[in-house]
């Protein structure tokens, strides 16, 4: 009997506590993630306005680095060897300083080149005979239009550069003497960390897209590993990147289990135009997940409510078995002929029941209940 109340008891308390929890999570869910869509769409156009002025101080600081006095000495060296002496040295301290003039870097340039009026690498940071004589005017359409357009424009671009990956890049022309003497061509690489630092600036992920042939490849994501690359690459060649970067384009997928929205845009440049973009994503996993936090009084409340239900039907079942047996082993012993047994149970609930029992018996087998061996109580 006990049994049975309790597991009624506690079926209907858990299935009323589960019924609670999921309307209270899913309706806190649906509360929460109202503002993610929004929230994107402004992290997007913050990203846009943080690419806009760190590409101004990275032009500028391209553009003043130009003017260096030991900048105008490479050209003036009287040897090709010592040109390319001279524009090593150059390279590596200029390398240190323009990244320690950008705080969003806040690194060393990985690729500071000193080119000639034709485009090719006289000599850069790393390795003096690294890349010498490479012909990056006729590689990079960007390089060749810096030292073609008017003087002291600068030109900013994405480029993939060797084993580097792409690159963020300003190319400067070099004036000497109302002269073009060459070019500066100065490059961040732009790794994870770099993706980590954008997001930790517009409070969401995000991630950099290139076009590698007709392949989408993924250079750098603040979320995740390899694993979660590999999947927002496989997503962005289902999509094609010419087709996401067409304005703001949003939508969901899932990366390492979790689910976001996403909003990807075109990178600034001309040069990188439907070859390169950026992507914002926000967890709605993540946003949904103080939902748990909000649900969790009304688990809290059935976990109660079991608890009390089952102390409460432990309580009621030892309070009427006990006397239920006793009547059953009263009524058995006069069954199996004991006609002067009376049941003696006294109990509030059950003591009226318990007389009327006796009184049938009496009138039954005749035998007057006062003469029995034992009287019951009405309660």
């Amino acid at each position: 009997m006990r049994w049975k109340l309790l597991v009624g008891n506690v079926l209907a308390v858990l299935l009323v506590g589960i019924l609670g929890w999921v309307l209270v999570r899913g309706r806190a869910a649906e509360e929460l993630v109202n503002d993610v869509a929004p929230s994107v769409d402004r992290s997007t156009s913050l990203l846009d306005a943080v690419h806009a002025q760190d590409g101004d101080q990275f032009v500028d600081a391209v553009e003043a680095a130009t003017h260096d006095n030991n900048l105008a000495a490479v050209f003036a060296a009287d040897s090709e060897s010592a040109q390319r002496d001279a524009a090593f040295t150059f390279a590596e301290a200029m390398a240190r300083q323009i990244g320690a003039g950008l705080p969003r870097r806040g690194r060393p340039a990985e690729l500071v080149a000193v080119l000639t009026a034709d485009g090719r690498v006289v000599g850069r940071n790393a390795d003096r005979r690294l890349d010498a004589g490479r012909n990056v005017g006729q590689e990079f359409p960007a390089v060749a239009h810096a030292l073609q357009a008017p003087r002291g424009h600068v030109v900013r671009d994405y480029i993939r550069y060797g084993e580097q990956g792409w690159l963020e890049v300003a190319v400067a022309p070099v004036i000497v003497n109302d002269t073009l003497r060459g070019g500066l061509l100065v490059g961040f690489v732009l790794a994870d960390s770099a993706a980590r630092s954008d997001a930790q600036r517009v409070g969401v992920d995000v991630g950099y897209l290139f076009r590698d042939g007709n392949n989408c490849m993924v250079q750098s994501l603040s979320v995740g590993q390899q694993a979660e690359k590999e999947q927002l690459r496989a997503w962005c060649n289902q999509r094609q990147l010419q087709n996401l970067l067409r304005g703001r384009q949003a939508a969901t997928l899932t990366l390492g289990g979790n689910e976001y929205v996403a909003m990807s845009i075109p990178m600034p440049g001309a040069y990188s135009a439907n070859n390169a973009g950026a992507i914002v994503l926000r967890s709605l996993t993540a946003a949904r997940s103080p939902a748990d936090d909000v649900a969790l009084p009304a688990l809290l409340a059935m976990v109660l409510g079991m608890l009390v239900v089952l102390g409460y039907n432990l309580y009621l079942a030892m309070y009427l078995e006990k006397p239920i047996e006793q009547i059953e082993d009263g009524l058995l012993q006069i069954i199996n002929g004991n006609r002067e047994h009376r049941i003696n149970v006294e109990h509030p609930e059950l003591g009226g029941i318990v007389y009327r029992v006796n009184q049938l018996v009496s009138e039954l087998t005749g035998v007057d209940e006062g003469d029995g061996s034992s009287g019951g109580s009405g309660g």
